[in-house]
């Protein structure tokens, strides 16, 4: 393990936390390989590229207001020189324009990749627990 690597990881997610509560939409995935695949809870589930993520977020995003709930918790990472992996629980939602307070909790899981200059998402997952029963 490395521990810069981790460090500098650490402060990759913290930097596209806040971005996200933030909606800076072009600055969330700033970070992110252009080839990168993400795995997202909403339709079509599997994006590639981090272009074609880009474009949807206008098409499910909620209208949160600003800054909205968005924070990772449990946070695990591991990391060596040009690889690494995260895995958290993400506290997500907000305030809609009617007043309607949303709150959710889903998973995540990330892939990093070391470039010649920084850390780089190669790939993010994010999914909710299935509700079963009752």
């Amino acid at each position: 393990m490395n521990k810069a690597s981790v460090d500098e990881i650490k402060s990759l997610l913290s930097d596209w936390a806040k971005s996200t509560r933030q909606d800076k939409k072009d600055k969330i995935l700033e970070n992110h390989q252009p080839e990168a695949v993400i795995f997202d809870v909403l339709a079509p589930i599997k994006y590639e590229g981090k272009l074609a993520y880009r474009k949807s977020f206008d098409e499910w995003q909620p209208p949160f207001a600003i800054p909205c709930l968005f924070e990772l918790s449990e946070l695990n990472i591991h990391a060596g020189d040009d690889t690494g992996f995260a895995h958290c629980l993400i506290n997500c939602g907000g305030t809609l324009p009617d007043g309607k307070q949303v709150k959710d909790t889903v998973r995540a899981t990330f892939c990093f990749v070391k470039t010649k200059d920084s850390w780089q998402f190669a790939h993010h997952h994010i999914s909710s627990p299935m509700k079963v029963g009752k």
